[in-house]
């Protein structure tokens, strides 16, 4: 495939995720530390930490699947050019433009998913301040 450029973007501090997900931890750390903090915020931040947590962790294996599915279909490709199937070049980028379509609906979904978190930690600092 002529004018495919090997990137090792992935490889500086934490790759793609990282940058995505670095604002949410630090919100998760604030709302945990309030919580050891202030009794009152125990009872209203208790709740939606659990949510958090349990939405991250839903995050998480949302991503691990994507990366698995991703890898399944790398390895099938592999599999049909050793046994000699004949892929035009045109069909070989359709394929891979859909999968970069999924891959970035994907983000979509798992940056929307970090977004309601960050507004639901922003309201319990907001109810924290009055």
């Amino acid at each position: 495939m002529r004018g495919y450029i090997k990137s090792n973007s992935h490889k500086r501090k934490g790759g793609i995720i990282l940058p995505i997900l670095k604002p949410f931890f630090w919100g998760l750390g604030a709302a945990a530390l309030a919580y050891m903090v202030t009794p009152r915020v125990k009872k209203v931040a208790r709740p939606l930490l659990v949510k958090g947590v349990s939405g991250a962790i839903g995050l998480a294996e949302k991503g691990k699947e994507t990366v698995e599915e991703f890898r399944d279909r790398r390895r099938e490709k592999a599999r049909e050019t050793a046994l000699g199937t004949d892929s035009s070049y045109d069909n070989a980028l359709e394929q891979m433009r859909q999968e970069r379509n999924h891959a970035l609906n994907e983000i979509k979904e798992l940056k929307n998913v970090i977004s309601q978190l960050q507004n639901e930690i922003n309201e319990i600092k907001q109810k924290n301040e009055e």
